[in-house]
């Protein structure tokens, strides 16, 4: 198949570790290790999209908005919209803000629009039942015209002990500890939760990611000069981050939502505990084999890291994500959709032509 993949055009200048974007880079690189033709469209290169078998666009709303509109009257293959939803909100308030946002199109609402996209897309691809449902009861998108596709992590690399320990002493990390990795300063990632936690329990916590100023990262700092426990890495390349994974005996990822949690999916890949939110498309992906906890309660993350910490590491999630949850796995999934839809799309359109020829003139 020929496949053509829109992202907004924000991501070429955003956070290069930004969730969407490494899920459609991913996605799109799976794709072509199993044979089809995967362009990357962007707005300083026309491509004539008659020429596609599949349009697959992302994020969706006000970035791109018109994407559907453009080709109401020839769509010449699929279009897919795979939209991303982090949120926990009712669905009571998706549909009033959806309908609020299609009183007039001069006032329109990010919830609208997508609605809109949800409808005029031939496919619709969640990345967990919880953003199914949000599209299905919250924005009225027919449950046939949806499907769920996980995203994924790459195996990783055997890595040689000397190499862990040689990180371990040039970052001054103890002999075990919990970790996190995000983009740890916005307030949804629920750092401060967790730090106080850790420090409650006297459990060592790395922190590692991309930050701004601001209050959140104040009282780290504070937290880490007073305690000692309390390990801010900042941003780390690939290689120490990867060998985080591998050295951490726990990762811990209490965020008030998470989509997926592709770090998450990284570091259990390498045999680390996990601890995740319960809201959002975590249970999905980790099944019985993470600890869950509620974001907004600081007893529910103490329990859930002391649990953890006292199990030792199992192999039971990492061979589970091994085996279901890579981007070669995801990328099998997409591909079935995309044929199933393209035949029924193909038939629908034999249907139709064959009743306008049966019409007499």
């Amino acid at each position: 198949m020929r496949i053509g993949m829109l992202l907004p055009s924000i991501f070429a200048v955003a956070n290069p570790a930004n969730g969407v974007a490494e899920q459609a880079r991913q996605q799109a690189a799976a794709l072509e290790r199993l044979g089809h033709t995967v362009l990357r469209l962007n707005p300083w290169e026309w491509r004539d999209e008659r020429e596609l078998d599949v349009l697959h666009f992302y994020v969706g709303g006000m970035p791109l908005q018109g994407v559907t509109r453009e080709r109401r009257l020839h769509k010449p293959g699929l279009l897919v919209f795979s939209p991303i939803i982090d949120s926990n909100q009712p669905f009571a308030l998706y549909r009033a803000a959806a309908w609020l946002g299609g009183l007039s199109p001069r006032f329109p609402s990010a919830q609208g629009v997508m609605r809109e996209q949800a409808r005029d897309s031939d496919l619709v691809i969640c990345r967990s039942s919880h953003e199914s449902d949000r599209m299905v009861f919250g924005l009225g998108v027919a449950r046939e015209r949806t499907g769920i596709v996980l995203n994924g992590c790459n195996p990783p690399p055997s890595a040689a002990p000397c190499d862990l320990e040689e990180h371990r002493r040039r970052l001054g990390l103890p002999a075990e500890f919990v970790l996190h990795i995000s983009a740890f300063t916005q307030p949804r990632k629920n750092v401060l939760r967790l730090a106080a936690a850790a420090d409650e329990l006297g459990l060592p916590l790395v922190i590692a990611g991309r930050s701004s100023p601001g209050a959140i990262l104040d009282t780290l700092e504070r937290t880490a000069r007073r305690s000692g426990r309390l390990h801010l890495l900042g941003f780390v390349d690939a290689q120490t981050r990867d060998a985080l994974y591998s050295l951490c005996r726990v990762f811990c990822l209490p965020s008030i939502h998470e989509g997926t949690g592709l770090v998450a999916l990284e570091a259990a890949a390498r045999g680390a505990n996990l601890v995740i939110t319960k809201n959002g498309g975590p249970p999905d992906y980790f099944l019985r084999h993470a600890d869950y906890v509620d974001p907004y309660r600081p007893d529910d993350i103490k329990r859930a890291l002391l649990q953890a910490w006292n199990r030792p590491r199992s192999a039971q999630l990492r061979e589970h994500i091994l085996e279901h949850l890579t981007w070669d796995a995801s990328a099998r999934s997409l591909t079935a959709l995309y044929r199933e839809h393209l035949e029924g799309l193909k038939s629908s359109r034999s249907s139709r032509r064959s009743s306008s020829a049966a019409v007499p003139t």
